[in-house]
């Protein structure tokens, strides 16, 4: 029996997912919309427990740590997390957070690998879409970090 893992690429106006079961279920990308962030943290939210009721047999959630590389892009991307966060606690799914050089080299083979290198890598495994290619390395990195015990 596979794990099943729901992998996010969250950032402050896109969440990119990925439901990973031993190879790419589904993918897809969430623009998240308006000027407002505690609107697009209610999107976020939402989009995730969406997300939930159609995958309802996710085992855990694989979420990409906010990266600081823009001081004035962690803030947002750090909010929206807080959101996916709390509507995944509310779930009871338990979430792994992956570092982006993690999810890099889980897919691509290099832990500085460039976006084209990220979205070539998941295309050949039919994932399409630049934050959904981020999503399925996550997903990948994800894979030797759990182990589900079903009751």
């Amino acid at each position: 029996m596979s794990i099943v893992i729901l992998a996010l690429d969250a950032s402050s106006t896109t969440i990119g997912w990925c439901v990973y079961d031993g190879q790419p279920r589904d993918h897809g990308e969430i623009l998240l919309t308006g000027r407002d962030i505690g609107e697009r943290c209610r999107q976020a939210y939402a989009a995730l427990g969406l997300l939930l009721l159609n995958h309802a047999d996710v085992d855990v959630i694989a979420l990409e740590s906010p990266v600081a590389r823009f001081a004035k892009a962690v803030i947002p991307q750090a909010r929206v997390s807080g959101a996916i966060l709390t509507a995944a606690a509310l779930k009871q799914v338990p979430v792994k957070e992956i570092e982006p050089s993690v999810a890099k080299r889980a897919l691509t083979g290099k832990g500085n690998a460039d976006k084209a290198a990220m979205r070539a890598a998941a295309l050949v495994r039919g994932v399409a879409g630049e934050h959904a290619a981020d999503a399925l390395g996550i997903a990948l990195a994800c894979v030797p970090a759990v182990r589900v015990v079903r009751q």
